[in-house]
């Protein structure tokens, strides 16, 4: 607590702080009626120009990158075009926190005449592509309060090794974006900034932790985000929000200098950055991008691996995994996987049916590793900044979980990489090029009722990248069905008894997630391309 300042009162000075980074003729007008999916809102608002409609509505991040260079567009007027969707997208679902639009569009503005005064220089791989950033990366003069009251009012003084990489690479930074109060949940609230909303269903969660990110880039309010990945931080928002997503490899995308509710130092599972898009390629051009940008000259973790461009001319061997043995998938998200299946076997992919080894023991061993210190750091956090738990927090229940030993940890260690050779030879014998499995058991759920991770953290603890494919939403026809479904015992049947109806879950986005082994994310990013394809544009 600041002075006397609660909670309460720094909250409310932050967010209106916000509102008047927004420029008033970019406010949405009280008298418009808003329906349960605001997807459509940008474009009937009357705030936008039918060329930034455009731009926005029509462009995925390399058009846009393209567009620019061929001059079609330049970088000042896509800025600008992205911080209005962005204002707008923030009106509707609370997906911001801290807003830079006036710096972002001078820094376009710059980059045009610098393209003017320098016509034969040659084009940095993102320049003038406007980019929005998780809250937990740090930009000096803004605060990265990751839903926390204690981080308020403390702005950074330098950038982490990310923003700065994308900045020498020519992006545009114009906002951040919302995430849970410690950044441990799937439900992107906190008491500092308030719940982020699902644009598709607004009753409906936008997952977490990088739930703010999902929700702008499904508004197209930005067209490439950068999320972060513990257990799911990407691809839950993805999966809840309908976009792309990539978790890659750890050691690839620089990671360094961003706040963090761990204790420094904490061992364990490695926390990765990646992209959040409006198409696979947008994604693959990002991985493309940093690995052939000398990440380790920005970040001292991050491995020497180049993009080779290499492709292979074969179609690839596709394991396909209809349920993680622990929970039961929802109706419409048993379809979605046995369909997306059906279109890669029609297309000639090899494909084979395959049930995952030590699912329950691994997730066991990713629990424990999240919480070494029984989660005392952060709850020292939330002590120190003098406010509540929100609900999705309390749910986890913080002062419940045990510290380890070292001896404790270095057993769980040791199992890791047991389990980690296990899926190795698991992967060859099988002769894989990637595994295709539901993300989740649920989709979007409503809020505060996101609890399965065991889908997402699995590849985590075994450090494999994996993309999420957008390929759907719930029918009417994805009717409820009985609880003699759920297959696995007490906490699945909790899980599967959410879905009550379609209509409850009415526009949630469907996915498919696309699993590659640990370092081969240029190879995933080949095979994802060649499912994507096939799922959504044949």
């Amino acid at each position: 607590m600041a002075g006397d300042k609660t909670y309460v009162d720094i909250s409310r000075a932050k967010c209106e702080q916000r509102e008047r980074l927004i420029r008033d003729e970019w406010k949405i007008s009280p008298k418009l009626k808003l329906g349960h999916n605001v997807l459509e809102v940008p474009k009937i608002c009357g705030i936008l120009t039918e060329r930034e409609i455009a731009i926005t509505g029509d462009n995925d991040a390399v058009d846009i990158i393209e567009k620019i260079r061929s001059q079609a567009f330049t970088a000042e007027e896509v800025t600008l075009a992205f911080c209005k969707r962005a204002a707008i997208a923030q009106q509707l679902t609370n997906c911001l926190t801290e807003i830079c639009f006036e710096d972002a569009i001078e820094r376009a503005r710059q980059l045009d005449q610098d393209r003017v005064a320098n016509p034969s220089a040659p084009w940095k791989p993102l320049h003038g592509l406007p980019i929005s950033l998780k809250d937990s990366f740090n930009v000096p003069g803004l605060d990265s309060t990751i839903g926390m009251t204690y981080f308020a009012n403390k702005p950074a003084e330098e950038y982490s090794a990310l923003p700065r990489l994308l900045l020498d690479l020519g992006a545009v930074l114009y906002c951040k974006t919302n995430v849970p109060q410690t950044m441990m949940t799937a439900d992107s609230d906190n008491n500092v900034w308030g719940r982020t909303l699902n644009p598709s269903n607004l009753k409906l969660t936008a997952g977490g932790s990088s739930g703010g990110e999902g929700s702008l880039v499904a508004m197209r309010g930005s067209v490439l985000g950068i999320g972060t990945d513990i257990a799911g931080s990407i691809r839950i928002p993805a999966i809840c929000n309908g976009i792309y997503s990539a978790r890659p490899s750890s050691g690839i995308v620089p990671f360094a200098g961003q706040q963090s509710p761990e204790v420094p130092g904490m061992p364990g599972i490695e926390v990765v950055a990646g992209p959040m898009a409006t198409s696979s390629r947008a994604c693959s051009y990002f991985m493309k991008t940093i690995m052939t940008a000398q990440a380790w000259r920005y970040d001292s973790s991050c491995l020497h691996l180049r993009w080779t461009g290499e492709q292979s001319k074969r179609k690839p061997r596709i394991g396909v995994v209809l349920d993680d043995g622990l929970y039961t998938p929802f109706p419409p998200v048993r379809r979605a996987i046995r369909e997306a299946a059906q279109k890669l076997r029609s297309a000639g992919i090899d494909i084979v049916e395959l049930r995952l080894p030590h699912v329950a023991e691994a997730l066991g061993i990713t629990f424990g590793m999240f919480a070494l210190d029984g989660c005392k750091f952060v709850q020292n956090l939330i002590n120190e900044g003098n406010e509540p738990q929100v609900e999705s927090v309390k749910r986890v229940n913080l002062a419940s979980i045990p510290a380890s030993s070292l001896a404790d940890y270095m057993r769980l260690n040791d199992r890791r990489h047991q389990l980690q050779d296990i899926y190795h030879k698991f992967w060859i014998e099988n002769q894989l090029d990637a595994i295709m499995l539901p993300p989740a058991p649920q989709t979007a759920t409503r809020f505060d009722e996101w609890g399965p991770v065991s889908y997402t953290a699995l590849w985590n603890f075994l450090d494999y990248p994996a993309i999420i494919i957008p390929t759907g939403r719930v029918r009417e026809s994805d009717v409820a069905d009985g609880e003699d479904s759920a297959l696995y015992g007490e906490a699945d049947l909790n899980n599967y008894k959410l879905y009550d109806s379609p209509e409850t879950y009415q526009d949630a986005p469907l996915t498919v997630q696309i699993v590659g082994m640990r370092q081969e994310d240029e190879a995933l990013a080949g095979v994802v391309e060649f499912v994507d394809n096939i799922l959504n544009r044949s």
